[in-house]
Order: structure tokens, then sequence, then C-alpha cells
């Protein structure tokens, strides 16, 4: 947090000052824009909407399973056609959507204000359980899983029986598993829940989040050929930040209905669930271009795009003052927010096979405006290519993770808390840095909306070339469209500086940065 001041009112820049190595062309050629990363919106790649005949089927959600025996919750319902459109501006090395407005992401104070999670908490290691009460299971489908570990009516549950439905919640409905079978996987951290272990479930859900996103954008792009792909993890979390953050924009309504239950509500993500579109009555594809409109349009972070700020609604421990009055609350606050605050490694493992190790960037500084702090110049958090954390799909040793987590562990956000002001400024540095990386990126919103309506009406002519040949015209003038698209968005980035301007009173700030020798 840096002070400074407009008219005697007291705001907050977010993050420090990036030093000079932070504008290096080393760090410039991968920030804010990691090569082969880049949003689906930034590629002049043509577009498939193959993908889009079966849309429900793209989301390894919560399938409908009801059950007397277990809790039949199964929302929220998905709206995939906004979840696609939203990440098509998903950049995986920064974590971040990509809008004309800047830099926007879930964050760990959003996931404490949308479950009640503390952002607080050692990292989960499914090596701690104690094996106290061992559990295994025959039967992987969930209506057989649910009958082989039920108890007895009218029994108390036993150890056994939590654990078996902890273990079904935690694949079937938090971390949303790419398989439709009971993940053998979560049954450490079932058995550590049950057993009152603390960890820090908060960061491990924005972790995996952060994970599911990045791999269902690489995905994304391959299905430009037709490819199929399927979207698993906690993706009922980024709706729930979507709905929130674009609940205008988006036209969410909540029906009266459920009006008394919002009112009693200890956490936002019981009122963002009751959130729904209107309900009219449109094909996929029109709706995907609704959604890819909107965000389109989005050149401008105000405080409608920051509903948690206030945090009237949670836990004491969220709900608290910040600054607090209390003096003895102080160290309680001012480590929850430096959790908020602190750009570092989250770890996105869930299992205990080496595969399941991954680490994904937090930088919260990239997103000051979410905070209530004016964004200045960010400053990434890692300085070279190597040390770039891209979650799980990459492939990692252990003591890689472990040496990563480590380093980052002993580099602490220096947070000194005074009374400010909430705001959603940016520094005219930050303005110019943006709007030159967004033009050169950019092919324009004519541009890329002329070529999703080619790839709409080409789907709608794939039908038709089986009973007509008169296809091969419109293809070719759809072509040449692309080609102009594809010519204009090079000229773009020939032309375009990456010369940085840094704030005059430049301070040291955080980066992670070691050899591979140092592993």
């Amino acid at each position: 947090m840096i002070p400074f001041s407009v008219n005697d009112t007291i705001y907050a820049y977010g993050g420090s000052f990036p030093d000079k190595k932070a504008l290096s062309k080393e760090v410039m050629e991968i920030f804010p824009c990691y090569e082969t990363y880049e949003p689906r919106v930034f590629e002049s790649d043509p577009y498939n909407f193959v993908f889009l005949k079966s849309v429900k089927n793209l989301f390894r959600s919560a399938p409908y399973a009801a059950n007397k025996h277990y809790l039949p919750w199964v929302g929220p319902l998905y709206y995939p056609e906004m979840l696609l459109a939203a990440m098509h501006f998903f950049e995986k090395s920064t974590n971040t959507f990509q809008f004309k407005a800047g830099m926007m992401t879930p964050t760990l104070l959003d996931v404490a204000s949308i479950t009640g999670l503390r952002p607080l908490g050692e990292n989960y290691d499914p090596t701690n359980s104690s094996g106290n009460i061992p559990f295994t299971y025959k039967e992987n489908t969930f209506s057989k899983y649910i009958d082989e570990n039920k108890g007895k009516d009218n029994e108390e549950v036993s150890d056994v029986e939590h654990i078996a439905f902890l273990t079904f919640w935690l694949s079937h409905y938090v971390f949303c598993s790419r398989s439709l079978q009971i993940a053998r996987m979560f049954i450490p951290m079932a058995t550590q829940i049950h057993e009152g272990r603390q960890f820090g479930l908060g960061k491990l859900l924005l972790a995996a989040l952060y994970d599911s996103i990045g791999n269902a954008c690489d995905d994304l792009k391959k299905a430009k050929d037709g490819s199929p792909f399927l979207v698993a993890g906690p993706i009922w979390l980024l709706q729930l930040w979507l709905s929130a953050t674009f609940e205008k924009e988006l036209e969410l309504l909540i029906g009266e209905v459920y009006l008394p239950e919002i009112a009693e509500r200890s956490i936002e993500g019981a009122r963002l669930v009751r959130l729904a579109p209107h309900p009219i009555n449109q094909d996929s594809k029109t709706l995907f271009m609704k959604y890819m409109r909107i965000f389109l349009k989005f050149d401008k972070i105000t405080e409608h795009h920051t509903p948690f700020l206030e945090r009237k609604i949670g836990p004491n421990w969220f709900t608290e003052e910040f600054p607090p009055s209390n003096p003895d609350a102080r160290d309680d606050v001012d480590e929850i927010w430096t959790a908020y605050l602190d750009p570092t490694v989250l770890s996105c493992r869930v299992g205990n096979h080496p595969k399941h190790l991954g680490l994904v960037g937090y930088q919260p500084n990239l997103v000051s405006r979410q905070f209530g702090f004016a964004q200045i110049l960010p400053k990434s958090l890692f300085e070279n290519k190597k040390n770039i954390c891209l979650g799980c799909s990459v492939g990692i040793s252990e003591t890689w993770y472990k040496k990563f987590l480590e380093v980052t562990s002993e580099i602490c956000y220096d947070l000194q808390p005074f009374k400010y002001t909430n705001c959603h400024f940016c520094t005219k540095e930050f303005s110019d840095w943006w709007g030159r990386y967004y033009s050169s990126k950019s092919m324009g919103d004519d541009a890329l909306l002329t070529m999703l309506e080619i790839a709409k009406s080409t789907t709608s002519m794939q039908k038709l070339e089986k009973f007509s040949g008169a296809a091969g015209t419109s293809k070719q003038k759809d072509q040449s469209k692309l080609e102009e698209i594809k010519e204009e968005k090079s000229r773009k980035r020939a032309s375009s500086s990456s010369t940085e301007i840094a704030p005059k009173k430049a301070k040291p700030s955080r980066a992670i940065s070691f050899d591979d020798e140092q592993v």
C-alpha cells in the first residue's frame, strides 16, 4: 500500500513500484503475456463452432444424481456460453482475464467472500493423512458408490461413512474431477478434513480454478480444427465470480421466491448462486456472441465490478474493519490482508501422484483496483521464462515443487496499512502501457466479430454442402476476409512499441527468480 491524496482525500496505490529490472527486455518478452498462452481473442486463427452443438456436455460439473441418502445439491446451473466467452480473454501465465479496461481475475478476497474460506493455512499435502481410518471402495459410479458406503437409517454416521461422503463431495461438487466416477485421489483430503487437520482450502480452491481455466483455454485453442475438449475443475467458482463482477452487464436477475433466503445469507455465494440471465430462448451460438460483445466492450472498471469491497456479508474475520480500529484485532486482520495482497505462488496439488504436482502464480498487484487501490504500472512475479508457473499440465519434479514454495515463503509482502478511501483509478503510465499492449495484440472488435460471424455461418454452410455444391464461392469470400484480418493484425504488431515508462520514484518490489542449480 502506497498513500497518495487528491483534494485532501487519502487513497492507496496497490503494490510496490516496479524497478528498472521489472521493465527489462527479458521481462517484457513474457509479461503481461507469455508466448503461446495469449488469450484466444488475440489469435487470428479461424474459429470453429462445432463445440457449441452440445455445449453443456463440455463442462464436467456435477451431473444430477439425486439420492435420498446424501445431499442432492447440484447447483449452480452452468451458463456455458458465458463461461466460454470469458475464457477467450484469459491469459495463462498471469492467470488474468485481459480486457480493454485492464486485467481482472478471481482473488483470495473473492474466494473468501463467495465461500467463507480463509485465505490462510498451510499448503495441502496428501501425505499428511494419518491412516488411522482406512477407507477404500469397489464401486466407482455415483449411485453404486453411495449404495456401497451409506450407513443404515437412524444410525449415527460412522467415521468411514463421513470420509466416504467427503470424498464424494470433493470429487463431485467442489473440484469437479474430469472423470464421471468418484476420484480416489480425494480420499486423503477427505480424511484430513474429517480428522480436523487445518490446511488452506481457500488457497487450494483458487489455485485449482486457475489451473482448470488455463487447461480449458489450451484446449479451446486446439478446438479451432473441430477437436473436442472437456472443461473440468471448480468452474462453478468462476461463474459465481463472473456473475458478481458483471451482474449489470449480463443483466442477471434473482427470482422473488429466493429473496427471503438471500436476506438471511451468511456468505455472498448464497446470493450469487441465484443470479440467472433472462429466460430468453436463444441458441448457443447467439448467446455466445452476446457474451463476447459484452466482454469486448468492457473498458472501464467501476465500483459495480468490485462488489465485495465493502465486505458487509461474511464471517467476522472477513467483515472486520481494515485497517482495524480495534488494536486486539490488528495482527489477525493484517495477516489476512497480507494473504490477499501478497504476490506469490499457490499449490494446485490435489492428489498424491507426481502428475498432480503443480504451482500457479497469484499476482493481486496486477488487479489492484479489485481491492480498492489505484492501479500503477505492475511488476511481474516472474523475471524469466523458466520460473513461470503454469499449473499441473507442464510436469514438475517434487524437488522443484518444494524448492519453489520454500523460496516464495521466505519473501513476505511488506504491509503497512493506513486509513484510505476505495478508488478505481489508474495512473497515466499504466493506462498508456496497457493501451499499447492491448492495441498491439488485438485485431480490433470489428475484425474479431467478423471472424466469429464467418465461423457461425460456415458451420451452417457445412450442413448445406451435403445437398448442394454451391458453398465454394462463399467459402472463398470468407477466406479472403480472414486473410485481410491476419494482414491487418501483422501490421499492427509490427508498428507497436514495447518501450515502457517507469514511475519517477521507483522502489524495489517482489519477484521470483532462482537458478536450476539451486534446486
